[in-house]
């Protein structure tokens, strides 16, 4: 059985975040999952401002993209389906390039989020909500 990871994980990137950097995320959406999230934060503070949040919601069938800048939500933008299935295994990549986001899911790219905040004050890793998480790395 492969290792799980306590949830919400989170892990500290005290050095920020390059471009061309690459953060893998492998879990489980559980049968009974309604939504989960990545967040790219800028601190550790509870209202930290999101350079990224990346929210699968299978109750919803959609996928949002947002950012969030002192404690206000930005505009939401929508993936196109949702490459995630209850019960099912998934891997996503999230590369950062000079302009954005890109959003790898499977083999095929999902998103480009544009940056909406300098890459270089990302500060932490989050994943939470409905999923089993299995592994995170950075490249």
């Amino acid at each position: 059985m492969a290792e799980s990871f306590t949830v919400p994980y989170k892990i500290s990137l005290p050095e920020g975040i390059r471009a061309s950097a690459v953060l893998r995320i492998r879990g489980l959406v559980p049968h009974n999952a309604s939504r989960f999230y990545v967040n790219l934060l800028c601190s550790e503070a509870q209202d930290a401002n999101a350079a990224l949040h990346f929210n699968p919601r299978m109750d919803t069938s959609e996928v949002v993209f947002n950012s969030k800048k002192q404690g206000a939500w930005g505009i939401e933008e929508r993936g196109h389906g949702v490459p995630f299935y209850r019960g099912q295994p998934f891997e996503v990549l999230l590369i950062t390039s000079e302009d954005g986001f890109k959003v790898v899911v499977g083999d095929s790219e999902y998103h480009l989020f544009r940056h909406r905040m300098p890459l270089a004050s990302v500060r932490l890793l989050e994943v939470g909500g409905d999923v089993q998480l299995e592994s995170v790395r950075i490249f």
